[in-house]
């Protein structure tokens, strides 16, 4: 356990929440306040990793950022003994992935009102979260949620790829376009909000949400709404999800079969080897992807991208190594 407390004895730390690949998070009492936070301590091994500290310093300036109903907001960040940390506000009816695993789904009409309000906040403040997912979505006592964790967030226009190359995000819920490579926008961002809703609805009796579920999904970007406040118009049924005419160069994208591979994902995500594997398919993907591309010719004008069987046949051993990893 870390040290009993943070900022100079202000926050004293109670009991351990949960950990991820850079951090620990703990329940903690804010001594001058005197109310409950949460506070987020970068893992002692990366915390003299210039790339992992950059990354820690822009989550924390990108969450003080946004002030949201539906947001973790975030209060204070400091350096402790060497170790930076973020303090936030304490959620404690714990996240959508444990609500989903225990049957306490909260109703898909209103999450999908919150989730993409919230947004619709990130979005209209420049940011990009890239992890939409239900680990990432907090939900209080009272049943609201709250996106959360914006770890890989970054300004629109900013690079999306690591340094191996590999893109950040999780796998089940990552846009079939960012999956291949491209940067994350808007458009990904609500793709993934898409593949929550649709775990959520599919608890839920009511259909209302279909319509908005299949556009937020839709494995062309150019078919989703155009924003989050225009998918909550298609909630509220004032708009038709649209779907424009796709451009040649995006018909001369072969089809990744996402929707399957993200359904094996999740079968094999508790697997210890899925990991590596997964690692090395989305590399094979990209590679696959782009020799396609470069000896693809030009698309005809009006017609369906072409799939020629050597790209299909490639794919589908992905499909297999993958589907391996879950036994």
């Amino acid at each position: 356990m870390p040290s009993q407390t943070l900022g100079g004895g202000r926050y004293a730390l109670e009991r351990h929440l949960g950990s991820g690949g850079m951090a620990s998070v703990w329940l903690a009492t804010d001594e001058r306040l005197h109310r409950k936070v949460a506070v987020k301590l970068m893992a002692d091994v990366l915390a003299d990793d210039d790339r992992w500290l950059a990354r820690f310093h822009r989550e924390a300036r990108a969450a003080a950022s946004l002030s949201h109903a539906n947001i973790v907001g975030v209060f204070d960040f400091g350096v402790d003994d060497g170790r930076p940390y973020i303090v936030m506000a304490y959620v404690p009816g714990g996240s959508l992935k444990e609500r989903l695993a225990d049957g306490r789904t909260p109703p898909a009409d209103g999450l999908a009102r919150e989730l993409l309000g919230a947004l619709a906040h990130v979005h209209g403040a420049g940011i990009v979260h890239r992890d939409v997912k239900p680990g990432n979505i907090l939900i209080d006592d009272h049943g609201r949620s709250h996106l959360t964790d914006f770890g890989i967030a970054r300004p629109q226009d900013a690079t999306t790829m690591t340094q191996t190359g590999m893109v950040l995000g999780t796998m089940r819920y990552l846009a079939p376009e960012v999956a291949a490579g491209e940067p994350a926008t808007e458009a990904s961002d609500l793709y993934s909000a898409g593949c929550v809703l649709r775990e959520v609805a599919s608890d839920d009796p009511a259909t209302a949400l279909d319509a908005l579920i299949e556009a937020l999904t839709a494995d062309d970007p150019d078919r989703r709404p155009r924003s989050a406040a225009a998918a909550l118009e298609v909630l509220d049924g004032e708009t038709a999800p649209t779907r424009p005419q796709r451009t040649a160069a995006t018909r001369a994208l072969p089809r990744v079969r996402t929707r399957e591979l993200s359904e094996v994902a999740h079968r094999a995500r508790r697997s210890p080897w899925f990991f590596p594997a997964a690692a090395l398919a989305a590399i094979l993907v990209v590679a696959l992807l782009v020799v396609a591309l470069a000896g693809g010719g030009e698309p005809e004008t009006g017609s369906a991208a072409p799939t020629g069987a050597p790209l299909n046949e490639q794919l589908d051993a992905l499909d297999r190594m993958i589907e391996g990893a879950a036994r």
